[in-house]
């Protein structure tokens, strides 16, 4: 099998590098689909090209949310551009919480202890969820 993930690697690098980058792109999915093929993996390299190319495009005004999600890019670009999707959807919702709830945002962002926004948002609405059903019964 190593043989094979060899010679794939070494025909799509030869066909698909454009950057430095693309050698992680190229090697991650082939080792992360090794058992679905070479077309599975050439799709994820596809993906991950296209997501690198629109992570890079993103505005300066998100840079700080940008810069914190691309460490995760050994997890691949597309779960970068996710990560970065998700936190620029969070924001306004937090200014929301901000306002309305506060102490509640406060406690989750203690929680949390990074500036990783889909997650405090998520916090917020899970505790929100909580108080919601405490107050049916």
């Amino acid at each position: 099998m190593k043989t094979i993930i060899l010679a794939a690697f070494l025909a799509l690098s030869s066909s698909v590098c454009r950057a430095d980058d693309d050698s992680d792109i190229v090697t991650g999915c082939l080792m992360a689909n090794e058992e679905f093929g070479i077309e599975v993996a050439h799709l994820c390299i596809r993906e991950n090209q296209t997501a690198r190319a629109e992570v890079a495009r993103y505005p300066d005004e998100v840079k700080a949310i940008v810069g914190r999600c691309s460490r995760r890019k050994a997890m691949g670009w597309v779960m970068v551009k996710k990560c970065i999707d998700d936190d620029i959807a969070a924001a306004p919702v937090l200014e929301a919480y901000a306002r309305d709830h506060g102490p509640l945002l406060e406690r989750c962002q203690e929680k949390i202890q990074v500036r990783d926004l889909s997650r405090i948002k998520t916090c917020v609405d899970q505790a929100l969820e909580v108080e919601k059903t405490r107050e049916d019964k």
